[in-house]
């Protein structure tokens, strides 16, 4: 029999610190999630800061979509050789680099518009080079997460990370309007550089603990790192829960993907809304995910995180389709927060459990694999998009989508031991 002893008085429970405020207290965690955060809202002043450009540097209708596909292309083509180079190096003094040479980018533009030398071709040249500074620092970024907590706070640490990636989304765009109204775009893109120069600073400060690195081979370098991705592309789908965690991320990335295409149009043609009401809708979204996150950070324990990242992404496909028929504003925003909420507790454990059962060498390729199906499918997903609208409307392309979603996480679910997770 437990004696009353044993159990902890109610001032023993008061005075146990939450989650949150245990990693907080972490010196080296402070930094870095101040790091990712700096990183992560550069990445999204750049893309409306880059699209904006367009609109002043050349008449052409394309040259917006040209700039936006040239910043988000890195995601793609950047996000595995970049996890491989993090499985090799420190992937500290990685980020610390690739922030620096973002930030050189972004004060040429600067440069090159106070020189009325900028020009489509130089623009994309630019906004490229941004493009993939962000996206070559996101895998060592989320890699480093396991190495600076304990394991037993890895979820709470994850849930503030996703609450600072979607607060930087929420704020980017505004941040980035905001310093074009206030000093003009040449100031702009200067300010937007010091931005990621601090970044680099803050994780320059960090103290990261050792951990094992991938085994350099001999031979030609890019030979090497093509067989490093090669086996993490391997073990990311050898078996479970990695495999269903990561075949759930690409049909998730693939609407996500074509959700954000299509949402402008939604809001325009569909709910007949001007471009700031429609960009409340992308607000509201980032509100339910930053308020999910937090709250899930904020547990000491959660248990059945398996089960609980298959219940909300099975969330996702339903979802999708609500949104895509709604001719309702306010019904399109109630959605987008219920969706927001499901997709802060998708995000933060799904993240989780492929940290929980990732060995650290192989930590950077595998979440370069995971920020790939979410960073890098755009392109791609454009392109079936494009397809699909020359016969059907924004809004029922979004909808037929959505079973898709569903039907293929419905088979993981039933095949996958997640549930049992």
């Amino acid at each position: 029999m437990t004696s009353d002893l044993d159990e902890p008085t109610a001032t023993e429970a008061e005075d146990t610190p939450s989650p949150i405020r245990e990693l907080l207290a972490l010196r080296d965690f402070r930094l870095y999630w101040g790091a990712q955060f700096l990183s992560a809202l550069t990445g999204g002043i750049a893309r409306f800061g880059f699209i904006w450009m367009a609109l002043e540097i050349s008449d052409r209708p394309s040259a917006p979509a040209l700039l936006g596909f040239a910043v988000g292309m890195p995601g793609l083509i950047v996000s595995l050789p970049a996890g491989a180079i993090a499985d090799r190096v420190d992937r500290r003094l990685l980020v610390v680099a690739v922030s620096l040479g973002g930030a050189v980018f972004l004060a040429a533009t600067g440069a090159l518009i106070f020189s009325d030398l900028i020009g489509l071709p130089l623009a994309m040249l630019m906004a490229f080079g941004v493009g993939s500074a962000v996206s070559t620092a996101t895998p060592a970024l989320q890699a480093m997460v396991p190495q600076l907590v304990p394991p037993e706070r890895l979820l709470s640490a994850v849930g503030l990370q996703n609450m600072g990636q979607s607060g930087a989304q929420l704020i980017g765009a505004m941040v980035g309007g905001g310093t074009i109204t206030l000093l003009g775009l040449g100031p702009a893109f200067s300010i937007w550089a010091g931005i990621l120069l601090l970044a680099g600073l803050l994780m320059w400060l960090v103290h990261l603990p050792p951990y094992e690195r991938a085994q350099r081979t001999e031979g030609n370098i890019i030979a090497s790192i093509l067989r490093d991705i090669r086996a993490g592309l391997k073990y990311s789908f050898a078996a479970d829960p990695l495999r269903s965690i990561m075949t759930v991320a690409l049909f998730m990335g693939t609407g996500v993907a074509a959700y954000s295409i299509l949402m402008p149009d939604i809001g325009r043609n569909q709910l007949g809304q001007d471009a700031f009401r429609t960009s409340l809708l992308f607000a509201i979204l980032s509100v339910g995910m930053i308020t999910s996150s937090l709250y899930l950070a904020s547990r000491k324990q959660v248990p059945r995180q398996g089960l609980l990242f298959l219940i909300t992404a099975l969330f996702f496909g339903p979802g999708v389709v609500v949104i895509g028929l709604s001719t309702s504003y306010a019904v399109t925003a109630a959605m987008m927060l219920i969706w927001g909420l499901s997709g802060g507790v998708m995000f933060t454990t799904q993240r989780t459990l492929l940290q929980t059962h990732t060995e650290g060498a192989m930590m950077g390729r595998v979440m370069a694999l995971f920020a790939l199906t979410f960073n890098g499918l755009l392109p791609i997903s454009a392109l079936y998009v494009a397809l699909m609208r020359s016969s059907f409307g924004p809004g029922d392309t979004l909808a037929i989508i959505g079973p898709v979603m569903l039907a293929g996480t419905l088979v993981i679910a039933a095949r996958s031991q997640l549930r049992h997770m």
